[in-house]
């Protein structure tokens, strides 16, 4: 116990010694246990909404006015015929005329303005493998009867591609941010071991132990990354209960994650927080003992 104490006051003078290092390692911590977790977070949030995205995405086969309605109708028994298609819905003019009305009910001006003798009907065509719209564009290119094929899943695509771009660019500045603290626990372990170095060099006369001289450092690199993960958890989970609070979450996310992927994800940020501590301590004083 009595040595312990020891250490534990021996651990609070190194911080004490170097309050600014110490700093810019628990603010470098954060950054990056942040970082990480934000990008994890999305992660997930992404994986559990591409199904929710996808099983939203059908093709709209706009129809040509200028062919009979029973070529819709033969069209539309075609599509049938897809092994891709689970189903297919007609839309008419009056319906299309329905609809838009319904999604700009907030927007009179635009209503008044719009001829909806111009909108056409259409086919709504469902898959079972929402991936697959691309093969039923394809085929439906060039049919007299198609005046025009539309994906939802052209918009959803590019929401995820640009939701992936985000998540590897926020890992790749995660990394970096990372790899600073790392050289900053290193290099504040290193100058204060330097700095006691008589003091080092008198312990290890009378006997001491590599590893009882070494574990101040590691107590000290421990609390600067477990408290910078600690912040960074709580800044994360405060910024996720804020998203999903608001009218983003409404409209383009849904996101909740469950509770045992929250807590997974807070062990695993704390227990590399604490290796990343451990690791750079024990670079920074390797060449001062010679171990």
């Amino acid at each position: 116990m009595q040595k312990f104490s020891y250490v534990f006051r021996d651990t609070l003078l190194n911080i004490r010694r170097n309050p600014l290092l110490s700093v810019a390692t628990i603010l470098s911590v954060i950054v990056s246990c942040f970082l990480a977790f934000v990008t994890l977070s999305g992660k997930a949030v992404v994986e559990e909404n591409t199904s929710r995205w996808q099983n939203g995405v059908h093709v709209v086969v706009f129809l040509d006015d200028r062919v009979t309605t029973t070529a819709h109708q033969q069209l539309q028994e075609s599509i049938k015929t897809y092994n891709e298609v689970r189903e297919v819905n007609y839309f008419s003019k009056e319906q299309a005329e329905e609809e838009f009305r319904f999604l700009f009910q907030d927007q009179t001006e635009l209503i008044e303005e719009v001829d909806f003798s111009i909108l056409p009907s259409s086919l709504r065509v469902n898959l079972y493998d929402p991936s697959n719209y691309q093969l039923i564009i394809d085929r439906l290119q060039g049919n007299p009867a198609v005046r025009e094929v539309r994906a939802s899943g052209e918009a959803i695509q590019r929401l995820l591609d640009m939701t992936s771009t985000l998540i590897i660019a926020a890992s790749s500045f995660a990394v970096v941010v990372g790899f600073a603290a790392f050289i900053l626990i290193w290099n504040t372990i290193r100058l204060t071991s330097y700095a006691k170095r008589e003091e080092i060099e008198i312990m290890k006369i009378v006997g001491a132990s590599s590893l009882y001289i070494r574990f101040p450092f590691i107590l000290e690199a421990i609390m600067e990354s477990l408290l910078g993960a600690v912040v960074a958890v709580g800044l994360g989970v405060g910024l996720m209960n804020y998203i999903s609070d608001s009218s983003i979450s409404e409209s383009i996310f849904t996101i909740q994650i469950s509770d045992s992927y929250l807590l997974e994800l807070t062990l695993m940020i704390f227990f590399a927080s604490l290796l990343f501590g451990v690791v750079a301590s024990l670079f920074g004083t390797r060449k001062l003992l010679h171990v």
